[in-house]
């Protein structure tokens, strides 16, 4: 099942955060900023049949744009769907809920090659390389997905 988060929710996803991300990861107040009191940030997390969660998505709306700002999945839940699934259901809300956002954006490390073949798959494609985007000087791969 995906849903929004819940404050509830941040233990877990905090544990799939801070296993998912070595640089760059949000902490605690980081979280409960976007989930409390970004207007722009929505947070949805995928459960299991138990009602663990397995994968969290952060996706922020901008006038006619939306970005993917973080997503992980539960190491023991990697390559199973679950990012796939998320991304499907953040298209499916805006174009419900806005109708008139035009694309999705996101940036990707250029190391991750794992997650820029998931972006790819997801009808994303390569715009630009933004050179030493990251705090440890990595490229990035800012990538779009067109809606309208």
């Amino acid at each position: 099942m995906i849903r929004e988060m819940r404050r509830f929710d941040l233990a877990q996803v905090m544990m799939i955060e801070d296993a998912s991300f070595k640089d760059g990861h949000y902490s605690k107040e980081q979280m409960l900023y976007e989930l409390n009191e970004n207007p722009f940030s929505t947070i949805l997390v995928m459960t299991d049949d138990i009602e663990e969660i397995i994968g969290f998505l952060i996706y922020m709306v901008t006038f006619n744009s939306a970005t993917i700002v973080q997503i992980a999945t539960r190491p023991f839940n990697r390559k199973h769907g679950v990012a796939t699934k998320l991304i499907n259901e953040m298209v499916k809300r805006l174009t419900k809920k806005y109708g008139e956002i035009e694309n999705v954006t996101l940036e990707v490390r250029s190391s991750n090659k794992i997650a820029h073949q998931l972006y790819l798959k997801s009808g994303f494609k390569d715009v630009t390389i933004k050179k030493k985007y990251y705090d440890n000087g990595d490229d990035a791969i800012y990538m779009m997905k067109v809606l309208l």
